[in-house]
């Protein structure tokens, strides 16, 4: 009798583990080197993964050079791989899962979607150095016990003109690497990814429309969210692969749930508000947590740089210091 009621405590118990859903914040890259005090925030909040953001740039001299050029000199710490090595490291030991998430801008294209470029021989310049960079990086997460690597962040046209180098190039990180992969894909075409039965989780950074009132109403946005989740539901199904969120997040602004790319940069003109990030915010945890398919996500974002980030009068995305931090924390800490 003892030895059954064992067996069904182990049962629950690894069924509690496969089911936990990935509780994360998109921790920006520390300018300055930080050491384990970043994590107390992070346990405070609930919690249990970190998505290290890593920004590696293409070479600035030459409008359209497809070499990666980012000289280490120039990097914020968080970026070299010493820092992100010693981020890992520290994560770890406070028992937070890790994924690093590069984003490989090239300023002459703006938006990593709208990377493209026309001769042959430039795609393989340009596929070359992504394809060294990513195999260093999938080392270093072999090395440290990285849980998760996601393998590039919305690059829409590049994917859809160049699907064989993905596929070889996750095949590379695989021979490699051990862990997990996904892809980020952006909100508006991750139904057009052709690789996602070579990886782990479906990755979608979830930017979706939802609403342009000032203060939307929760209400409304859970509405507003069930055709974008209907059709998320029924893609999974057919790779039968778990969706996260590699992004999803909100500016506290005005019409935080609308058009965000449209506010993206812009600083001045919009006053504070609290409630349509916090609405935002609320709408995506009732309307995804509760889905077995879906095995959640990271909140964008998080600073690193000081205990004073966000707060009251800050319009940026981070919820820190905010009414939607204690949001968070409910639903990261009960679930």
């Amino acid at each position: 009798m003892k030895k059954i009621l064992f067996t069904i405590v182990l049962l629950i118990f690894q069924f509690q583990l496969q089911s936990q859903k990935i509780e994360g914040v998109n921790f920006m890259p520390a300018s300055k080197e930080i050491g384990q005090e970043f994590v107390e925030p992070l346990e405070e909040l609930g919690a249990n993964w970190i998505s290290l953001v890593i920004y590696q740039y293409g070479k600035f001299d030459g409008a359209y050079d497809p070499e990666l050029g980012y000289e280490a000199k120039a990097q914020k710490w968080g970026e070299t791989f010493d820092g992100i090595e010693k981020m890992i490291r520290n994560a770890k030991s406070s028992d937070l899962k890790v994924m690093l998430k590069p984003s490989v801008w090239f300023p002459a294209y703006g938006w990593p979607g709208d990377f493209e470029l026309t001769k042959e021989e430039e795609w393989e310049i340009w596929e070359n150095g992504y394809c060294d960079y990513m195999l260093e990086l999938s080392s270093l997460a072999e090395k440290t016990g990285v849980d998760l690597i996601c393998i590039a962040t919305e690059y829409k046209r590049a994917i859809a003109l160049r699907p064989a180098f993905w596929s070889s190039l996750i095949h590379e990180i695989r021979a490699i690497y051990s862990g997990k992969l996904t892809y980020a894909a952006n909100w508006d075409n991750y139904d057009q990814i052709p690789f996602w039965d070579q990886l782990d989780y479906i990755g979608i950074d979830a930017y979706f429309p939802l609403s342009d009132a000032a203060t939307p109403e929760l209400v409304k946005l859970m509405e507003s969210w069930k055709s974008p989740e209907k059709k998320i539901a029924n893609f999974q199904k057919k790779y039968d692969v778990p969706v996260i969120f590699t992004e999803f997040g909100y500016r506290s602004i005005n019409k935080a749930t609308w058009n965000q790319w449209e506010v993206e940069n812009q600083k001045e003109g919009f006053a504070a508000n609290h409630n349509a990030q916090k609405n935002g915010y609320e709408a995506i945890f009732e309307s995804f947590w509760k889905e077995e398919w879906f095995a959640g996500g990271f909140l964008w974002n998080w600073q690193p740089y000081d205990p004073v980030a966000g707060g009251p009068n800050d319009t940026n995305y981070t919820p820190q210091n905010k009414p939607c931090e204690a949001l968070i924390k409910k639903w990261y800490s009960e679930n």
